[in-house]
């Protein structure tokens, strides 16, 4: 299942900067100017997590550039609103997330062993010996299950749950999301302050 996130930034420390805007500008120009300032910041979202998301996850550059949507601005009543979604499924252990740990056919039942998955930047996290099933990761090696991790649902042979990591769109929100804060909300003052030097040098 594709999981939606909006990010939510704290720019309450930029209201002044906006208040010099505002008192500036008349209201459709003003209103102009801030659509202007969140599209572009808005464009440049994708560039931040593509640099921050990895400091700290095992993902892919790629990955994140698609799980990143447009940006989706509105304008009017004397406010602007810029909301980004992101949009992805939880990456599979064993094929988004490389995962080791494993035996071949039905040794998968019988014989003990732990899965380890790399989801965390600089190394491998090793699985709960149970899943919230009560029945332990398992991957069958050699078999159309392709590696990819499983744990059981009952003593009977199916049905096996598919087992996956942290999907794209929570990791602004949990371990990216002091780094991811503070990129957006700098961007952000940068084109205010150069949208503000340019209504200086030009007039508009």
């Amino acid at each position: 299942m594709s999981r939606l996130i909006d990010i939510d930034i704290d720019a309450s420390d930029l209201k002044s900067k906006i208040t010099r805007l505002q008192a500036v500008m008349k209201p459709e120009q003003f209103e102009r100017a801030m659509y202007g300032i969140f599209q572009r910041t808005g464009r440049h979202v994708s560039a931040i997590l593509r640099k921050d998301l990895p400091q700290q996850y095992a993902v892919k550059a790629g990955d994140i550039s698609a799980a990143v949507k447009s940006a989706q601005l509105s304008m009017g009543g004397g406010g602007v609103g810029c909301s980004i979604p992101i949009r992805a499924p939880r990456g599979k252990i064993g094929s988004q997330y490389t995962a080791s740990g494993g035996v071949y056919g039905w040794q998968s039942k019988a014989r003990k062993y732990r899965v380890r998955a790399k989801i965390l930047k600089g190394g491998q996290s090793t699985l709960p010996a149970k899943w919230h099933s009560g029945y332990p990761p398992f991957r069958n090696l050699g078999s159309k299950l392709g590696g990819l991790t499983y744990a059981r649902s009952s003593d009977a042979r199916g049905p096996i749950l598919k087992l996956t990591g942290i999907a794209i769109p929570q990791m602004p929100l949990n371990r990216s999301e002091p780094d991811v804060q503070r990129d957006i909300k700098d961007y952000l003052e940068k084109q205010m302050e150069e949208r503000f030097m340019a209504l200086l040098r030009i007039g508009r």
